[in-house]
């Protein structure tokens, strides 16, 4: 029987019945085993201690701020004119952090640094933690439709001419270094190396720092590039 004020699935030694190998849900009616629940419990753990349970992005990215309101990682952007903006996930839709939704912020003083991408390791740990919810519940990382998925990609080198930028990137959760070259018109610069942006197809999600805004750009000269490839665009 759970201790007072605790769950039936605490974790506890007044809850946990130790001595056996199953672990018995209050109600009677369900059975898991101890290691599996543990390990679910650690998986949770493990990705709220990164930022990752609520957010499949932050499985590949790192938060680079918390809301000042809540504290729950946050990505965050600032542009020398001190707007400011908080996102839940990159990519479309863009969600806003819900505390923190209001055009007219200003940036604290500090240095802006933007969201860079995790070390292939610690997401690679990231998305076993994942894995393993997903047995269960539908995971950080776990899209309902692949087929139709904004895939977050990292800029490796630009070079712009006129208003044509032509782009190398590499996908952030490819465990072979997936990279991919394509080309894109804008009237202003709009992506830098290091920049996280979303593709999909033939479109391109960025975050616009001068308008403070997510933009859409149609790509072409598509291709898609692995490690043996050489890295020039």
């Amino acid at each position: 029987m759970p201790g007072y004020n605790h769950y039936s699935w605490c974790t506890c030694g007044w809850c946990v019945k130790y001595g056996s190998s199953r672990y018995e849900a209050a109600d009677g009616q369900s059975q898991i085993s101890l290691q599996t629940f543990f390990d679910k419990y650690s998986a949770r753990r493990f990705l709220n201690e990164h930022g990752a349970l609520r957010s499949s992005t932050a499985c590949f990215v790192n938060p680079n701020a918390r809301c000042p309101v809540c504290k729950e990682p946050v990505y965050y952007y600032q542009n020398a004119a001190g707007s400011r903006v908080f996102f839940d996930e990159l990519g479309p839709p863009w969600p806003k952090h819900p505390c923190t939704d209001n055009s007219q912020s200003r940036a604290s003083d500090g240095t802006y640094t933007a969201p860079t991408r995790r070390a292939r390791g610690l997401t690679l740990e990231l998305l076993e933690a994942a894995r393993k919810l997903a047995e269960e519940d539908r995971a950080p990382g776990q899209p309902d439709d692949t087929s139709d998925t904004w895939i977050l990609a990292e800029v490796i080198r630009v070079n712009r001419s006129g208003w044509r930028n032509d782009v190398l990137a590499e996908y952030v959760g490819s465990a072979d270094r997936m990279r991919t070259t394509f080309e894109f018109d804008s009237a202003d610069e709009v992506l830098k190396p290091g920049d996280i942006f979303s593709i999909k197809g033939d479109v391109i999600s960025v975050f616009d720092l001068t308008a403070m805004k997510p933009k859409r750009y149609n790509i072409r000269s598509i291709k898609i590039r692995t490690d043996d490839d050489a890295d020039e665009i």
